[in-house]
């Protein structure tokens, strides 16, 4: 080694290549976005290449498929960012000890707002693959949305607001097939993201007071 110089330490040196490796997925995430918001999405998604996008975002193909397997796995990317934030945001609120039914409705508030950040269209091809986060779609596993449903209602057990008997695998599962469904809907039609916001606060209260204990 050289006069002067120091080697950076293994801990640093891991920290460079993942903050690297996060940039390189955002710079593919936001040059897949730019291509498939040129004219119709639907029509610019189903012709834009995985070429295409690594040039976008100057890298190489073969860069790409080390970040994703195809570019569906892309809009699973987007998808995953909102699951993250919500995983977070339950678990930020829990540990506040927040009340089941208004940690709901805020989580749900925020979900809303974060998936209408994107083209609708992004958010109907997203729930078609499953809004649930594939782990075999890159690699890095992808979060999925039953996991912060399953904290929420954890949570609102604990806090004796919901029966104690409950399945919280089967329940997380029925909120997260409802919230999924509503999300192609509203990027199907015209529909309001105070609509979407309204309608998922709404489902996931019914299905909230249909497992509360008896008064």
């Amino acid at each position: 080694m050289e006069p002067g110089r120091t080697r950076n330490p293994p801990r640093q040196r891991a920290t460079l290549v993942n903050t690297r490796s996060r940039e390189t997925r955002q710079a593919l995430t936001r040059a897949a976005l730019h291509l498939w918001s040129e004219g119709d999405f639907n029509e610019a998604y189903e012709a834009s290449t995985v070429g295409d996008i690594a040039n976008a975002a100057g890298v190489s193909k073969g860069t790409f498929y080390f970040h994703f397997a195809n570019k569906e796995a892309i809009l699973l990317e987007m998808s995953s960012a909102t699951i993250q934030a919500m995983i977070d945001q339950v678990e930020t609120e829990t540990a506040r000890d927040v009340p089941l039914t208004s940690l709901s409705e805020q989580v749900m508030d925020s979900m809303a707002r974060r998936v209408a950040r994107g083209p609708k269209a992004a958010a109907v091809r997203a729930g078609t693959f499953g809004f649930t986060g594939q782990a075999d779609t890159g690699t890095v596993p992808s979060p999925r949305l039953s996991v912060a449903f399953e904290a929420l209602l954890r949570h609102g057990r604990e806090r004796g607001e919901l029966a104690a008997q409950i399945d919280v695998e089967d329940v997380a599962a029925m909120l997260t097939a409802v919230t999924m469904e509503a999300i192609i809907r509203w990027g199907a039609g015209e529909r309001s993201t105070s609509w979407l916001s309204q309608t998922l606060r709404d489902r996931v209260t019914v299905i909230l007071r249909g497992i509360a204990p008896p008064d």
